[in-house]
């Protein structure tokens, strides 16, 4: 059982969480895709207070003897989740990058070509 300092310390952080991310999205400096991870992070962290004693029993259920242990095993999963988000997005970026580069440098030798035939003239 999680004492109710600790459970008032993961509810604030987790309103915290959830605050944070939405005043991002709301301003635009966080997109919805990136958001959603945060937000489900967030909503465990302020949720997970009031339900301890299912975390109890899903604990006991996993044969983990400290049940605060759980909520450190779902962090990793959800902190392993976000950057493995966050690696698909930075190779799909570094992919559009190369198209981009390529395709600048054919428009560049395009434009050099025109630019040396309109003085040729």
């Amino acid at each position: 059982m999680i004492d109710p300092r600790s459970r008032l310390l993961l509810f604030l952080m987790g309103l915290a969480v959830l605050i944070l991310v939405i005043n991002l999205v709301r301003k635009r400096q966080l997109q919805e895709r990136y958001a959603l991870l945060w937000l489900l992070a967030g909503l465990v962290l302020t949720l997970a207070p009031l339900f301890s004693n299912v975390l109890d029993r899903i604990a006991y259920a996993l044969g983990i003897d400290y049940p605060p242990a759980l909520l450190l095993l779902l962090a990793i999963i959800g902190l392993m989740l976000i950057i493995f988000q966050l690696s698909l997005a930075i190779s799909h970026n570094s992919d559009q990058l190369k198209v981009l580069s390529q395709e600048l440098g054919l428009l560049r030798q395009q434009l050099d070509k025109l630019q040396r035939e309109q003085v040729a003239q």
